[in-house]
């Protein structure tokens, strides 16, 4: 449980893990050098159950730094994911210790979550209605987690021996470090869905997918980058679909030049493919856009 200024939410946080029906487990939590009494209230919680285990970076160093630090410190056979401002239902971690163990052939299960507001209020959505997982929900997830992320970060829990393979959180990407764990994670590994709601995301004022729109743009522009340098393997089709979302990403961080050329590229890499029809029509609409923008003529140069 990674933690940075949430001591208003950690508690529940924190409770909604100890409270679990499967009890045999530890709660790593890593304060990133919070700038509110977040450290004092993880201390105090800390003092009251042996399970609970603590760190504390002494400047802010990211979430991913903070997952990785925790990663480092388990001890268990399983690993499940909670940031310090969401919940866990008292039965999720017995429920998705049951399908993995049932289910030899996955290595990580996640589920669907019910979204709560800041002040822990059910909003009556559940998170797959805002990031709806795949028809086929279940299996190798890699191409379409490459397309969108549709996984929850706290609904996760996967076997540690996933680790050996797929290492740890790429410190260099934040705000979206979650998603790029999971294409390189489902790259060789099997997911498991189970639409239960086992858990509650908060939606709140500090969210990431509120606050720091540049820097989210920029991180998911980074990780775009990554799936093309590290998967060379991807059809056009695929491909078509990333270099036209790297276009997308630099256009809303101003870089129009850069966005267009990329959305060239894209229409290239689609031309070449039919199943990239969308691509095609989604990066010429938006030259369109662009080119309406900043006044100048739909060129290819």
């Amino acid at each position: 449980m990674p933690c940075f200024n949430h001591a208003r939410f950690v508690t529940d946080s924190v409770m909604g893990i100890l409270r679990q029906t499967q009890t045999d487990l530890e709660l790593i939590i890593v304060d990133d050098c919070s700038l509110d009494n977040s450290w004092d209230v993880i201390r105090s919680l800390a003092a009251k159950d042996c399970r609970i285990r603590t760190i504390r970076h002494d400047q802010n160093l990211g979430a991913s730094k903070s997952r990785n630090d925790g990663l480092h410190a388990t001890s268990g056979q399983f690993i499940g994911f909670c940031d310090a401002d969401d919940i866990w239902e008292r039965d999720k971690l017995e429920v998705q210790l049951n399908l993995l163990r049932d289910n030899p052939g996955f290595d990580a299960v996640y589920c669907d979550a019910a979204i709560i507001d800041e002040s822990g209020l059910p909003t009556r959505t559940r998170f797959s209605e805002r990031f709806p997982p795949p028809k086929v929900s279940s299996g190798f997830l890699f191409r379409d987690l490459v397309a969108c992320n549709f996984i929850n970060m706290q609904s996760v829990l996967i076997r540690k021996e996933c680790l050996r393979s797929t290492g740890y959180f790429d410190e260099e990407i934040k705000w979206v470090e979650d998603w790029w764990y999971w294409i390189r994670l489902s790259r060789h590994h099997r997911f498991l869905y189970s639409p239960q709601l086992l858990a509650r995301y908060r939606m709140h004022s500090g969210s990431t997918s509120l606050v720091q729109k540049r820097g989210y743009h920029a991180n998911r522009f980074k990780v775009l980058r990554r799936i093309l340098g590290q998967y060379a393997d991807l059809p056009s089709f695929v491909q078509a679909d990333v270099v036209f979302k790297m276009g997308v990403a630099l256009c809303k961080l101003g870089k129009l030049e850069m966005g267009r050329r990329l959305l060239w590229g894209a229409v290239r890499l689609s031309m070449m493919d039919l199943r990239a029809f969308s691509s095609l029509c989604r990066s010429l609409r938006h030259l369109i856009i662009i080119s309406c923008q900043d006044s100048r003529p739909l060129s290819l140069k």
